[in-house]
């Protein structure tokens, strides 16, 4: 789990990714515009005798360029953790790494003159076309995600929400040691059963649950339902909120209905209370993981991806030059 300041420069990192986008009025994106513009013209003027291709002057020329950019930006990740020295700024480099990086499709593909099929070159310019995605995919989620992450947390660092978590459970089994031994058990299990995060599958889709969940759930579901008509006779002490859906509750709001003295029944209903903001504030911290895992995935793709386009590409140079 992130810690507080780690939390925060990823906010502040994310907070400005729109500023790099119109970084000095778009002046990249123009770059990148023009790059395209000419390259498609030149294409499209230019009819070489035996068609386009990436064996022509203008194929080498295409190629050549492509070529450069692509070590370019793939010298951005490096070039990223030197911004302290001053030799450039974040949002210049971010903004020329993001339109270059589609220029980088178009000058790649008009280089092959649209020639496809199962050899090295295809392999290197499949593995491009995904690079390109998987970057287009990190423009995506850190146009959305960063709010949601806000939004979610209500200006409670996982930290905090962690702490809030561990004092909840204290709390709720130091009153149920004083209730009965089957309570200090059920609370103990419920305890030992929170789960944060889980699994990188787990974390990217948002499913939590166990497997045994539904189960539980059919079983809380019917007994709520007793305890709703019960608590329409004036039996209740347990708010609607409070009924949660997990066995650990509907075993303790029987403890509760049936309870003869009115100070253990008081201690019940604050245990039952503090599970639920405990579930609540659970439900959040692992939203929290599932947004800053979906937030970073891109990281894992993008970077593994470049470093095999990089091998192709230069396999393909290699073959290029000495076959042909």
């Amino acid at each position: 789990m992130a810690t507080d300041n780690a939390s925060s420069s990823t906010a502040d990192e994310v907070a400005g990714h729109s500023s790099h986008l119109i970084y000095r009025n778009y002046f990249y994106a123009k770059v990148a515009g023009a790059l395209v513009a000419l390259a498609l013209l030149i294409y499209l003027l230019y009819d070489p005798l035996h068609g386009h291709s990436g064996s022509t002057w203008l194929g080498y020329t295409l190629g050549t360029i492509s070529f450069g950019l692509m070590v370019w930006l793939a010298w951005f990740g490096v070039r990223k953790r030197q911004f302290q020295t001053g030799r450039g700024s974040v949002r210049a480099w971010v903004s020329a790494h993001v339109y270059l990086g589609m220029a980088l499709l178009v000058t790649a593909t008009l280089h092959s003159g649209f020639h496809f099929s199962f050899n090295l070159h295809t392999v290197a310019y499949v593995l491009l076309c995904a690079v390109v995605v998987s970057g287009l995919y990190g423009i995506l989620v850190y146009s959305i995600l960063p709010r949601r992450i806000t939004e979610n947390r209500r200006d409670l660092p996982p930290r905090a929400m962690l702490a809030e978590i561990y004092r909840l459970d204290d709390t709720a089994l130091r009153l149920a040691d004083k209730v009965s031994p089957e309570i200090h058990a059920i609370v103990s299990r419920s305890v030992a059963n929170v789960r944060i995060g889980g699994s990188a599958w787990q974390q990217i889709t948002g499913r939590y649950e166990g497997r045994n969940d539904r189960g539980l759930r059919v079983l809380a579901e019917k007994r709520s339902d007793q305890l709703r008509r019960e608590a329409g006779k004036g039996k209740a002490l347990l708010s609607t909120q409070a009924l949660d859906r997990l066995e650990t509750v509907v075993v303790m709001a029987d403890q509760l209905f049936e309870s003869k003295q009115r100070n253990q029944a008081d201690e019940i209903k604050r245990i039952l209370d503090m599970l639920s903001q405990r579930k609540a504030l659970v439900e959040r911290l692992n939203h929290d993981v599932t947004l800053r895992a979906r937030l970073n995935v891109w990281l894992y793709l993008h970077v593994p991806l470049t470093v095999g386009l990089l091998v192709a590409v230069l396999a393909h140079v290699i073959a290029v030059f000495y076959y042909f």
